[in-house]
């Protein structure tokens, strides 16, 4: 059962923090202006230091612009210090759009910033730690507050705001001003699509309305989407046109669809999953796809080219690796819980055992966790209560052998896919990893890359020989980086006969990037035969 956290506002707040202060911890997150927040953290007379839940290179990138004020402490990446007698430490806490790991510390929503909990949390070695957040407009699990908000977890998120927050049409939803009333419109639309389905599809799920908080962001490249799932549900749409095309639309569908899906599964019920990336996500994935073929949002060819994308990057970003050599860096670096997680549910759950929609199988699955029991992932999905049953698929996948060598023994077979040559969008798949191994082998093994609709932004690092600088990469050995079937070859030509690529930049430079040995691309990916897919998926 999911549960609401208990509010505590105004003096009540302040009274509650008072009277415990002497033996707790009180992390209170303040809205200090437009685009910064104030954390204050006021220690017991004896605490000199506590640790950071959220530590290491993420807890080291999250909190390196936190500016201290009146030089009381230090926020590092793993400790909270004290540097002189204050009671309270306070930092200043600028929003950015730059998401270092899990969930956002300040992310800007239009006049207002996202807040998650997790990235102030601290150990409890000097007392119980309460949180607390302050500013004229709070929305936070599903309830509004002025002025103060306490009682919330380490693990809760808010949105603050410079006024109070009103209900719209019942539903507690903030939008960036700069957003259209057609992309204000298109979120509702697909949000209430998605819960009205779901709600009929899982009858056993609890759901509870999240608070929508939708912003306009700017990062480098082109038009995309970012968001997260807690009890205030973020949106994000980075370089969003004025006049977004099919394109765009489809990619805030997926966006609204996949956060809603969320909303009714159980993240933290799988944590002990060994693969709960993957179950959570892939689920996420897998929900927003079929719910999206089953309400017209994607036709039947979009969602086989969806699927059938998601397939081939997987194979692609795994490498020749098995699931099991992953580390937990190069899954979510390079969301191969998403990209590896939407196929896996769609073929597992294609070659089910028993009776019942695939729908059915979720259903049950999270009606067992709920009970508190811990159903084997693979025998859920693929078994049901289905006696004497035996999972084929999920665990060849998740347990044995490479990933492609697993596929092909999976699908070969199978009738439900086939292999044909590299569409464009998996030929610019394999462009950009052959870019990427090109900077690896001249940046010893590190790479930094980002597809733009018609060009490859590069990072200079300091590691390079010859990526030095940043760079936006145009063409390719005198083809464009993207949409020409012949750069692949190209690339793989000069690499092999002369030991260099020749890469044109929007600047007009040249970078002649040493090549020690060819990208192995791909002769063919699968193709989805989503007829008989959604058949089986959808049978009773």
């Amino acid at each position: 059962m999911q549960f609401l956290p208990r509010l505590w506002l105004g003096t009540l707040c302040l009274l509650h923090v008072s009277a415990s202060a002497h033996d707790a911890v009180d992390v209170q997150i303040r809205l200090a202006g437009p685009g910064m927040l104030e954390v204050a953290y006021t220690l017991p007379a004896a605490c000199q230091s506590l640790p950071f839940s959220k530590d290491g290179k993420d807890g080291a990138a999250i909190r390196a612009p936190w500016q201290a004020i009146d030089g009381c402490g230090v926020a590092g990446g793993d400790t909270l210090t004290r540097s002189k007698a204050c009671p309270v430490l306070r930092f200043r806490v600028p929003a950015t759009v730059n998401k270092v790991s899990g969930y956002p510390a300040a992310f800007p929503v239009g006049e207002g910033i996202y807040v998650h909990t997790s990235n102030y949390a601290l150990g409890e070695a000097c007392g119980k730690v309460h949180y607390r957040f302050s500013a004229p407009g709070i929305a936070l699990a599903g309830h509004t507050a002025e002025g103060e908000a306490g009682g919330a977890s380490d693990d809760a998120s808010a949105l603050l705001l410079p006024a109070p927050m009103a209900r719209a049409d019942g539903a507690l939803a903030y939008f960036d001003p700069r957003l259209s009333p057609a992309a204000r419109a298109q979120v509702r639309s697909v949000a209430d699509g998605t819960v009205r389905y779901l709600k009929a599809a899982l009858p056993d799920a609890v759901f509870v309305p999240p608070i929508i908080a939708a912003a306009l962001a700017s990062e480098p490249g082109g038009p995309n989407i970012g968001g997260d799932a807690g009890d205030v549900l973020r949106l994000a749409l980075y370089n969003w046109p004025a006049q977004p095309g099919r394109v765009e639309q489809a990619k805030l569908t997926l966006l609204v669809a996949h956060e809603f899906s969320h909303r009714f599964q159980l993240r933290d019920a799988v944590d002990g999953y060994p693969d709960a990336r993957l179950i959570h996500e892939g689920g996420g994935e897998f929900l927003r796809w079929l719910v999206s073929v089953e309400q017209g949002w994607m036709s039947r060819a979009e969602a086989a080219e969806d699927l059938d994308n998601a397939l081939s990057e997987c194979l692609l970003y795994t490498e020749g690796k098995s699931w099991r050599e992953l580390t937990a860096r190069q899954v979510g670096g390079n969301r191969l819980e998403y990209l590896c997680g939407l196929p896996a549910y769609v073929y597992g759950l294609a070659a089910r055992q028993g009776e019942g929609t695939a729908f059915k199988r979720i259903n049950d699955f999270y009606a067992q966790l709920r009970q508190g029991k811990q159903p084997p992932f693979a025998q859920a999905l693929e078994c049901g209560s289905t006696a004497q049953c035996q999972p084929r698929w999920l665990p060849r996948l998740l347990d044995q052998g490479t990933l492609e060598q697993q596929w092909d023994a999976v699908l070969a077979t199978s009738g439900l896919a086939a292999p044909r040559a590299p569409t464009t969008a998996q030929n610019n798949a394999m462009v950009l990893r052959a870019i990427v191994k090109l900077m690896r082998d001249d940046c010893a093994g590190a790479s930094g890359t980002t597809a733009t609709p018609d060009s490859i932004l590069l990072d200079g690092m300091k590691a390079c020989k010859s990526f030095v600088r940043g760079a936006d990469l145009v063409r390719i050995e005198g083809h464009p980086v993207f949409g020409d079937s012949g750069t692949l070859a190209a690339m793989a030509a000069a690499c092999t006969g002369r030991q260099r690529v020749a890469l044109a930049l929007r600047d007009g430079a040249m970078l002649d990037a040493p090549c020690a040995e060819p990208y192995r691309a791909h002769a063919s990916f699968y193709h989805a035969d989503i007829d008989k897919l959604l058949a089986s998926l959808l049978r009773r």
